[in-house]
């Protein structure tokens, strides 16, 4: 058959996906019943189970390895997710490329990953083939247009009626001024913790002369009143509210950082002081997936604050898993993102 899409990919497992996706292209309204008929042996390689590819809430039951990430996922036209359970075998990733071939998909050379570099796919149109899903009427497009200008009049007329009775239109600029502060934005489903508004910013010096800036509600600020009080109960954790990890990982977000960066530098002024990162996550998954993701997640943060400086006997670290929830409820985003945290424990000061 000639090709209608070539697949260009690195790594077998996100070329897979690349073929299931470029299948999708060929075929918009595929179910998963559809891609399993479609690709019958290659969507079921030996020794993984009954399928490799299966709906994001049957993934979550699973204690092996699955990919997880908006990209690494299968979104059908229905709207229903599919997560990969496992990487793919080098007889499994040939026999997909074969089998492919038959739908007009053609896999080029799989490109080689650096050090480090995640795996990718990139989709090319042959033959002057254009998706159908990305063929839409003209008029469709023009209602679509006018239909988001509306929207924008409509928010500029609410910006400018709040202004107005804010401070007569921003006439008196000492009535408009809003304070602001450098607190990083957090999506629910993909870290740790859901940041809510710190405050301004304030900049604080230390006893060794440097001078620090963090938002006046911060983790930082609480960590040195915990340190500075005699009367301060050690059992007290402060919740690190700047601090990102990937989702699924433990791989710092770089926004991270700048507040592990403050932390080393108030540990520095408190050199008595011994501290403990513990980890936690909410309640999906396994129980042993949770304690170890939390276990890592505590440990990456530690060796971070020793790779700042502090000394390496002073920074331990434990994983609790799904325990001591900040949110007990655990049943809506909000809520689990908040659970997965990382605190600071002193345990000496």
């Amino acid at each position: 058959m000639e090709p209608l899409i070539r697949i260009h990919g690195k790594s077998q497992s996100r070329t897979a996906l690349g073929i299931i996706n470029a299948y999708l292209k060929l075929h918009p309204d595929s179910t998963l019943s559809d891609l399993r008929e479609a690709f019958p042996k290659s969507l079921n390689p030996r020794g993984i189970g009954e399928y490799l590819i299966v709906p994001v809430k049957e993934a979550l039951k699973h204690e092996k390895q699955y990919f997880e990430q908006d990209d690494e996922l299968i979104v059908l036209k229905s709207g229903q997710k599919l997560a990969l359970l496992e990487i793919w075998q080098k007889e499994d990733y040939d026999a997909i490329c074969e089998h492919a071939k038959q739908y007009g998909i053609e896999v080029a050379e799989m490109q080689k990953t650096d050090s480090f570099e995640k795996g990718s796919y990139r989709l090319e149109y042959l033959n002057d083939f254009v998706p159908p899903e990305e063929v839409a009427p003209q008029t469709k497009k023009k209602r679509k247009c006018r239909w988001w200008w509306l929207l924008l009049l409509l928010l500029l007329l609410l910006i400018l009626l709040f202004c107005f009775k804010k401070c007569g239109w921003c006439g008196d600029k000492t009535k408009c001024d809003v304070p602001t502060a450098s607190v990083v934005g957090v999506n629910p489903t993909d870290s740790l913790n859901l940041v809510k508004d710190l405050g301004d910013n304030i900049s604080l010096t230390l006893s060794d002369g440097s001078v620090l800036n963090f938002p006046k509600n911060s983790s930082e600020y609480k960590l040195i009143s915990l340190l500075n009080s005699d009367s301060a109960n050690l059992d007290e954790s402060v919740i690190m509210d700047r601090l990102g990890f990937e989702t699924g990982k433990a791989e710092l977000k770089p926004e991270s950082e700048e507040q592990l960066k403050n932390v080393a530098a108030i540990l520095s002024t408190f050199p008595n002081a011994a501290i403990k990162m513990c980890g936690y996550s909410d309640n999906t998954g396994s129980d042993k997936v949770n304690l170890r993701v939390s276990t890592q997640r505590a440990k990456i943060a530690a060796d971070k604050l020793i790779g700042l400086g502090v000394e390496a006997s002073r920074v331990t670290s434990e994983g609790f898993g799904s325990q001591n929830p900040v949110c007990p409820q655990n049943d809506t985003d909000n809520c689990k993102a908040q659970n997965r945290r990382v605190d600071i424990k002193v345990i000496k000061k």
